[in-house]
């Protein structure tokens, strides 16, 4: 049975004003542990809670009250917006969230990761500690990737503080490729050759943070839709 709260236990905000979310805005519904749930849409925003459906109307996976999770969504130039709520009410039709706290501050520079798998090459355009000429480029994977940096694997040999130039990243269908320039932050264990390197991001300017994160998204929708898929067969 579903439950309502007494709204009145909980301090009441204008959303539209306070977080910018208005009626038929699309809005991300992830977990605490930024997998996304669903793509919704904002049916209403009224009495401090807002009503969400499925961007396509398909029926919503069965939720705890009083469970918390993230909206995310995007908005004119503060770009992508993280903000935290808890589920007061459910239907297979509409969650209804309420008690919203923005975390963009601390999120947007959390960032969700994402596992992808392109195949590309990077090139060591300075070895730490070694200015000098840029090595031939060598192969490499991506193994996720978030706005801040990736996790690429390598049978190369670098070393923390390596900067890695690496272009021509393919991402999702429709999105121009990416370039990057990366420094390598850690370093793990030879597996059967292959290394594995966490790179940090160098001067990723907003407008590319924004669309690579625009690009992770359409990744997770994709995901979401195929799982749907599978499910249904």
């Amino acid at each position: 049975m579903n439950q309502l709260p007494d709204t009145e236990q909980f301090p009441q905000v204008d959303i539209s004003s306070t977080f910018g979310l208005h009626p038929d805005m699309t809005v991300e519904v992830l977990t605490m542990e930024n997998r996304l749930t669903f793509v919704g849409k904002v049916e209403t925003v009224r009495n401090g809670a807002v009503v969400l459906r499925e961007a396509k109307g398909d029926s919503l996976p069965p939720v705890m009250y009083n469970r918390e999770i993230k909206l995310r969504y995007f908005q004119g130039e503060r770009g992508s917006v993280v903000v935290n709520a808890r589920v007061c009410g459910s239907t297979n039709l509409i969650w209804k969230v309420d008690r919203l706290e923005s975390k963009y501050n601390q999120e947007q520079r959390a960032f969700f990761r994402q596992s992808i798998s392109p195949d590309t090459a990077a090139l060591c355009s300075r070895r730490a500690g070694i200015n000098g000429p840029a090595k031939k480029a060598a192969p490499c994977q991506i193994l996720d990737v978030s706005a801040g940096g990736m996790l690429i694997s390598s049978r190369e040999e670098y070393q923390v503080n390596d900067r890695l130039s690496i272009t021509g990243i393919y991402l999702a269908e429709g999105v121009e490729p990416f370039s990057f320039s990366c420094q390598v932050r850690r370093v793990g264990e030879p597996d059967m050759g292959i290394i594995r390197y966490g790179c940090q991001f160098e001067s990723l300017p907003p407008k590319e943070q924004d669309r690579l994160l625009r690009a992770i998204f359409i990744v997770q929708r994709e995901e979401i839709r195929n799982q749907k898929d599978r499910d249904e067969m």
